[in-house]
Order: structure tokens, then C-alpha cells, then sequence
């Protein structure tokens, strides 16, 4: 139980329980279904090797099945309980109605009850086969024994009190992973292109297939930082199954759908409006501002989202920002329709940016204060400029670019001292090669963010 605690509880909420000197949380049944469904946390469970009482063994009074009896009588008085809650609030108080339904109750847990000492008469009792086998087994084991010489090994029985050790054999195979290394620097393969993009928010990179010394330091850092073990720089199926539980921990799904474009929102707008992801437009040849390319993207920038999910994790883990959380995002996906309404010829976020509102978590954002909402964000920016290698404004190709703030303006990275984003975080793609900004990294669906599994796509690796 232990064991299973620790799973749940390390898992489910993983970030919050890595903080030192913190008590594990109780868990609830709702918790050991969640972690069931999720393939990754019942692998984890699927592992345990646990010694009990079989189901097949019970002592002849049947004790442990009749302890169950007692939990008929306080499951009645609990929907009693809700019964009578539910007579008050209709207001029903004849007392003749209010008798008849609490005798339909008492009816009806004595048929469940009567059906359950069949259950264990007929069904249960019979299908005790431990003891007897048990029982068999020391007979033959001592007649064997006097049979046979010294030298013969004795065989293993089965346990007379009806307790053993059960392992799952399939999950037993798996338990000690293969630490072999799957891919290392040098290394060129498709799936080394999904590790680029699901950890560039450790340390920055882009969607190259490619294992890089990028890829390599990314990986040291996802190791130090999330998994928190020696830093090899390789990728093996502890990384792999360390990065899936990073996607499964920090769900960007909600931020995703609010990150669509809002164009079809506008009133009064002539422009024909897109379904969140643009038409397809581009500037028209126009070359009289720095945004000519003015290409619409067909959806957002994968990388986008893997970046905002180390942003989740390191606001939990970082002693700086345990205190915030990533309240919304403003501002993702912006059409031309969308610049014209509103008068703007910034085409960074046709694809290639998000803005994000990070506030406290005791306050809502309309309870904050300027400076509150500029100091929150501040801290953000800190997080992406350290952790992920981000730059302020876009004079270095293939990296994270931020728009500039009052406070955290660096006149080395950039032309002026122009405050762009105070309030909010704008981090962007942008300045990505264009071989990195192909249709291909563009999606429409949280789903498409996340792709499948890497468990599932490094499975047949080398056959």
C-alpha cells in the first residue's frame, strides 16, 4: 500500500510532492482510477511485486469475505441519510411517504444481502481450492523427500496461510528497463526530432532531427532539473519514459483551445473570417514594414506548447514562483482579418507566438495591480531567459524571442528600450529558419501537439 501510495501521490502530483519536507497526500479511490487510466502510471503499478493473502485461500468461518457484512449495514444508512436529505429539500414530511421510502431501502439491502450469503455459499466457498492444494502439496512433498536421496532439491510449495508473492510477468520483464543508450550525439533519426521539440523548453532548440550539442545539453538539463537524476546527455528509456510523463503532468488542452483566433468574434468585420487558424494570406508582397512575410501559418508551432508546459513546471518547482500559476493565454493565433480589425501589423502571431498571463495564485487577475501583474510576468521572462535560452527581441536566428518589458529590458539584446510586454509573456518562433518553419510543425489540435507516446514510437526502433 506503501508502494501504490507513493506512485499515486508521485505521479498525480508529481511537482508538488518533489518540494523537500512535505508530507505525502492522503489518496482517494477517484485517485487509483485516474492513475489506472493512464498507461504510464499502470505500467508503474503493473511493476509492484506484492505479497498477500490469495483470493483463492479463506479460513473455513470465511472471515475476511464476512467482513464485507458489516459494510452492508453503513452503506444503508448513508443512502437513508441521502434519502431523507432529499425528502427535506423537496419538503415531503407525511410521515406515512417518508416510511415508504426508507422501507424501499431496507428492502432492498436485504435482497442485496440474501444474494451475497449465496455469493458466498455456493460461489466463493466452493472455489477455495489454496488450502487443499496446499495441504496436498506438503503430503506428496513428504513422501518425495523420504524417497529420495540428499542431493535431490525440495520443491517449492505453496504457502500454507495462503499468503505469496504475485508479479505480473509481462510487467516483470519490464521492470528493470534497458539502460542501453538509444540515441547520442551525432545520432539523426525522426524521433530525435520529437525530443527536440518536447524539451525545448529546457535549454532551447529547434525541430531538427539532429542530436546535437544542443540536443545534448537539453537532455542534461530535462535529466538535472525534471527527472533529477546524473546527468548522461543520452537518451535512453528512462528519458523517454520521463518525457512522457512531463506531457501527461502539464496538460496544455485548455490553453491550446484558448489560443485559437478570435477573429470570428468581431462585429462589423468585412473581412471574411478564418475557423482559428487563418485562410492561408500572406502580406500581399508588401515590403514596407519589417513584418512583409506576413505568411498565415496553418496552425500553431508545436513548439509553442512544449515551451509553455516547461514554463508550468519550472513556476512549480523554481522557489521564485511557486506562489503563481499560468492564468490564461491571450493572445495565440492572429489573422490577417484580426490585424485589420484591429488596426495592427505585427504578423508574429500567425503561428509563431503566444502571449500567456501569469498572476498569483490567491488572487484573480482583475484583483492585481499593475505593478503585481508587470513583477509576475518578470519572473517568467526570468524562467525562459535562464532556462530556456530565450533572447529579448529577434537578432539571433533559431531561438526563443521575447518581447521586452520595463524591467527586464537588456540594451545588449536589442535596438531600444521600447516596453512592448508588460503585462503579459510574448515568447515567439520567429526567428527560426525557415526550413523550421515548414507546414508540417504546424497543428491545429492539442492532440497534434502532443503526437503519440514516444514509448509507442521508439517500440520497434531497430527492427
Amino acid at each position: 500500500m506503501r508502494a501504490l501510495h507513493q506512485i499515486l501521490t508521485g505521479t498525480l502530483i508529481y511537482s508538488t510532492q518533489r518540494k523537500k519536507d512535505l508530507p505525502p497526500p492522503t489518496f482517494t479511490d477517484r485517485d487509483l482510477k485516474e492513475g489506472l487510466r493512464r498507461s504510464w502510471t499502470a505500467e508503474l503499478i503493473g511493476h509492484l511485486l506484492v505479497k498477500y493473502e490469495s483470493e483463492w485461500y479463506a479460513d473455513e468461518a470465511l472471515s475476511k469475505w464476512n467482513e464485507i457484512d458489516d459494510l452492508f449495514e453503513e452503506e444503508k444508512q448513508q443512502q437513508k441519510a441521502l434519502i431523507e436529505a432529499g425528502l427535506d429539500e423537496l419538503g415531503i414530511t407525511e410521515p406515512y411517504l417518508r416510511d415508504f421510502a426508507l422501507k424501499m431501502v431496507d428492502e432492498a439491502f436485504k435482497y442485496i444481502q440474501t444474494n451475497w450469503k449465496i455469493e458466498k455459499a455456493q460461489r466463493i466457498k466452493p472455489s477455495l481450492w489454496w488450502k487443499q492444494v496446499a495441504q496436498a502439496q506438503a503430503q506428496n512433498q513428504t513422501t518425495s523427500t523420504e524417497q529420495s536421496d540428499a542431493n535431490t532439491p525440495k520443491l517449492s510449495n505453496l504457502s500454507a496461510d495462503g499468503k505469496a508473492w504475485f508479479i505480473h510477468p509481462v510487467a516483470m520483464i519490464d521492470y528493470f528497463p534497458k539502460s542501453e543508450i538509444l540515441f547520442q550525439k551525432g545520432d539523426k533519426h525522426e524521433i530525435i526530432r520529437e525530443i527536440n521539440i518536447r524539451i525545448a523548453g529546457f535549454g532551447g532548440n529547434v525541430p531538427t532531427d539532429e542530436f546535437t550539442e544542443r540536443t545534448e545539453n537539453m537532455i542534461k538539463q530535462f535529466q538535472r532539473d525534471y527527472m533529477q537524476v546524473e546527468e548522461t546527455g543520452v537518451v535512453d528509456i528512462q528519458v523517454i519514459q520521463a518525457i512522457d510523463r512531463f506531457q501527461d503532468e502539464y496538460s496544455i488542452d485548455s490553453f491550446f483551445t484558448q489560443a485559437r483566433c478570435q477573429c470570428s468574434t468581431f462585429k462589423n468585420l468585412t473581412e471574411p473570417t478564418c475557423n482559428g487558424f487563418g485562410l492561408n494570406k500572406t502580406n500581399n508582397g508588401k515590403t514596407d514594414t519589417d513584418y512583409a512575410y506576413g505568411i498565415e501559418y496553418p496552425g500553431l508551432h508545436r513548439t509553442l506548447f512544449w515551451v509553455l508546459r516547461s514554463i508550468m513546471f519550472y513556476i512549480d518547482s523554481d522557489e521564485r514562483c511557486q506562489h503563481l500559476t499560468v492564468e490564461i493565454v491571450s493572445s495565440g493565433y492572429r489573422c490577417w482579418a484580426d490585424n485589420i480589425y484591429n488596426n495592427r501589423k505585427s504578423t508574429n502571431h500567425m503561428g509563431k507566438a503566444l502571449d500567456i498571463h501569469v498572476i498569483k495564485k490567491e488572487k484573480s487577475k482583475s484583483e492585481h495591480s499593475r505593478d503585481e501583474r508587470i513583477n509576475c510576468c518578470d519572473l517568467v521572462r526570468d524562467i525562459l531567459t535562464e532556462k530556456t535560452n530565450a533572447e529579448y527581441r529577434w537578432f539571433h536566428s533559431n531561438g526563443i524571442a521575447l518581447e521586452n518589458s520595463y524591467t527586464r529590458y537588456h540594451p545588449t539584446r536589442g535596438r531600444d528600450n521600447q516596453s512592448i510586454a508588460s503585462v503579459w509573456v510574448h515568447y515567439d518562433v520567429r526567428v527560426f529558419e525557415s526550413k523550421f518553419l515548414k507546414n508540417q510543425f504546424f497543428v491545429k489540435t492539442a492532440k497534434d501537439v502532443n503526437g503519440k507516446y514516444l514509448k509507442e514510437l521508439v517500440k520497434n526502433l531497430g527492427s
